[in-house]
Formats: structure tokens, sequence, C-alpha cells
């Protein structure tokens, strides 16, 4: 398929407050040679259909991300940006730097090392007839819900999924939801809920279970033993 032009917004802005006090930048961990952000980089810059690359981080950690290109072989043209306080303030900083030639962009996790090129690409395949895409996966496990320490009912799985990213987005009309979201005090923990919350349509894309996302210190551990394989 014919692509359309699109930018890539890596978000490693993140504390990595969850990761405990012997990390506190979880982006920066060594995962065979390669930070876990550069890693991620490198499967968007090896994308086909992405021309341009943003990364996202603390205002501290820039020069160092600069490096990035030149250290670890990153091909395209790469801007490294200061981030906000949440997520959501970060994502819009780096779409809104991105040039104004792109018409659509597509927002990745620094945190999600695993991530390859082919799945990247079919959300922005969908995202480009669409308007707007997300990679995630179905759920196979029985969903309970528990209240006050009580399961209280079983939850069909039948429609449910667990979404990661890349999502990708047709880039004005996601800075003028996204714009008008902060206005709102509900709270959007990725930026498919934006367009859920203005009742926009987001095509899904599944993925693989694999392209796990570093949250927690075994979530490191494990994908480093899946590199390793």
């Amino acid at each position: 398929m014919a692509g359309k032009k699109t930018a890539a917004v890596l978000a490693c802005a993140g504390s990595g407050s969850r990761m405990g006090s012997s990390c506190r930048d979880k982006l920066l961990l060594d995962q065979s040679g390669i930070p876990v952000a550069a890693r991620a980089l490198r499967a968007f810059d090896r994308t086909e259909g992405i021309d341009y690359l943003v990364v996202v981080t603390q205002e501290p950690l820039i020069p160092l991300y600069r490096t990035f290109r030149e250290k670890y072989g990153i091909e395209k043209e790469l801007l490294v940006t200061a981030g906000g306080a949440t997520r959501m303030e970060s994502v819009y900083k780096g779409v809104s730097a991105v040039p104004e030639d792109f018409e659509f962009v597509a927002i990745g996790d620094g945190a999600r090392p695993l991530i390859r090129p082919q799945e990247i690409r079919a959300v922005l395949e969908a995202a480009w007839v669409s308007g707007a895409a997300a990679l995630g996966t179905r759920l196979t496990d029985t969903v309970k819900e528990v209240r006050e320490g009580r399961i209280v009912r079983t939850v069909p799985r039948e429609y449910l999924v667990g979404i990661q990213t890349p999502q990708a987005f047709r880039r004005r009309t996601y800075l003028e939801l996204a714009a008008a979201a902060a206005k709102t005090r509900e709270t959007f923990t990725d930026d498919a809920a934006i367009y859920e919350y203005f009742d926009r349509p987001v095509s899904f894309v599944e993925g693989r279970r694999d392209n796990l996302k570093i949250t927690l210190p075994e979530d490191a551990a494990l994908i480093l033993a899946l590199l390793e394989e």
C-alpha cells in the first residue's frame, strides 16, 4: 500500500518510578548491549513509511538521546525535545514538533523494545485508511471484576483486547482532539482513549503478546530473556 507522509513520536519522558529506586530511568537499561529506548527507536527507523523521528524525553537527557543517531545507526532525521508533566502532555509536545507537511503520526513507547517494523507498518496502513489505528492483542485469560478483595463477576472477554503501542493518527486531527481533551477533567491512559472520548473511531490491529512494555523490574528480566533467545 502506498503510504502518506508519516512521522513517529517516541515517548521517553517517564521517570520509571515503578521500577524502584535502583532504576530511575528504565529506558536506559542495557538490553544485550543496546538501551531499551534505542531498540524501540531502531524499529521505527527501519519501518518503511516513516520518514521523520521525534523522541520526547526529560530535559536533562536530551543531549544523551541526541547521541543515539550516530551511536546506534539511526538513519532518519531525529529531533529530540523535552516532554511535559504527564504522558499526554509529552506526546502532544512531540506531535506538535513534527513538521507541518507530515499528515500522519505514529506514537510509540520507548519502553517497548520488542516492537517490530512489520507491526508498526500494519498500524500505519490501517491508519492511512481509517484515520486512526492502535495495536493490541485479544485477551485469552478469564477476566474477573474484583471489588474490595472479592470477585463479583466474570467479564465477557469476547470483545476485550489489551492495547499496546504504536498507535497512529492523522496529525491535525490528533492535535485538535488532544487540545480539547486537555481542557477536560478526564484521565486518558493512552492516545486512543482521546478518540474514544470524542466518539471517533480507531481501527484495531492485532499484534504479538511479547510486545512487552517495561513497567516493573520483572518485565526487564523477561524482555532480556526473550532477546537472548
